[in-house]
């Protein structure tokens, strides 16, 4: 989900069952998609399904309900390789979804990693542009007007030069804005929000322009509040970024009361609670508290492979880090576990001497 519509209902020939009709949206959406999504196998129309009903959530102004399908779309990617060809485009969702709730830093790490796994013009250039537009609503115009120089070199085969050269203008006014009739209804809306904000602050009633999705106007005027108090606008609220790591039970991870399940090896939930509750620390400190013994290229392999699989499990590319030899988790989000609690046993299996220690 970028300033521009990316395409829709488009991934089925006219004349397939599944082609949308005209009119359709997320609380109407076609009979066959229901169907489909419904089924055991196509998984990789399911995940298209997802991503297209979330968008149009979206577009509506349904943040949770869109970012809610998209979530549902990324975790079918986790599980069926099939569904993979969609992970771009839904994690470019999910990143407008937290960007409207100004979630910044989040909206740029999911769209960065969408741009690095898009294999196709489409996905790699609205990822682009999703970045760019993340760090131009953050405030960072430096960042932000290098995004857009990647979108505007991308935008070429695709006919979108002039949309992305508007946007590049908000960042680095005087770059030069296109006549309006080269530009999408889209782009033209935004850039009539930022005008009336001009216009309010002088004291002059705009002209608000017909068509304007909810979606726009709420991805924008987080940074427009003249606009905002004339349209009585309420903002979403900016949910709280927490995640608890579950060791206890049902092994698994509750990212802001979604919960993830984990299944097999669970060593990876086990890295993490050491992280939780011991704070950032050498990979061989953590992979001698909670990994298998082995030599230290093998012992490393697995320390890789246990961040691959958490950070795939959450979505979040930078959920945990590794740099400089340090294992550490995101700052921007709030960690817990549940390893200290009276319960059962733990049912990981891993070593838990670690455990004892901090008692």
């Amino acid at each position: 989900m970028t300033p521009l519509v990316p395409p829709l209902g488009r991934w089925m020939p006219e004349g397939s069952d599944l082609h949308p009709p005209a009119g359709w949206s997320w609380k109407v959406p076609p009979e066959a998609w229901m169907v489909r999504l419904t089924s055991r196998g196509a998984v990789a129309d399911r995940a298209a399904i997802l991503h297209d009903l979330g968008w149009a959530a979206l577009e509506g102004g349904e943040v949770t309900e869109g970012a809610r399908l998209f979530e549902e779309g990324l975790a079918l990617c986790r599980r069926q390789r099939a569904a993979r060809a969609q992970l771009p485009r839904l994690l470019t969702g999910l990143s407008a979804a937290d960007r409207v709730r100004g979630l910044y830093t989040s909206a740029a790490e999911r769209a960065r990693a969408a741009h690095e796994c898009s294999e196709d013009a489409w996905a790699e250039f609205h990822a682009a542009l999703s970045l760019a537009t993340a760090w131009r609503l953050a405030g960072d115009a430096i960042v932000a007007t290098r995004h857009h120089y990647v979108a505007l070199r991308l935008a070429g085969p695709l006919g979108h030069e002039a949309d992305v050269a508007a946007l590049l203008d908000l960042v680095t006014p005087g770059s030069g804005r296109p006549d309006d009739h080269l530009l999408r209804p889209e782009v033209l809306h935004r850039l009539a929000l930022i005008d009336a904000e001009g216009l309010l602050r002088n004291g002059v009633t705009p002209v608000w322009p017909a068509g304007v999705t909810p979606f726009a106007v709420l991805d924008e005027t987080r940074r427009l509040p003249r606009v905002r108090e004339a349209l009585r606008l309420r903002l979403p609220d900016v949910p709280d970024l927490t995640i608890r790591v579950i060791v206890r039970g049902r092994p698994g991870l509750d990212v802001a009361g979604r919960f993830v399940p984990l299944h097999g090896d669970a060593r990876s939930l086990a890295l993490l609670a050491y992280l939780v509750e011991c704070g950032p620390s050498p990979w061989p400190v953590v992979a001698d508290a909670v990994l298998d013994e082995g030599d230290r290229s093998e012992v490393y392999a697995q320390v890789k492979y246990h961040l691959s699989r958490v950070r795939g499990l959450l979505g979040e590319p930078r959920a945990v880090t590794l740099r400089r030899g340090r294992l550490a988790l995101s700052p921007h989000w709030t960690w817990t576990s549940d390893v200290r609690e009276a319960g059962p046993p733990v049912r990981l299996d891993a070593p838990l001497d670690w455990l004892d220690a901090l008692a």
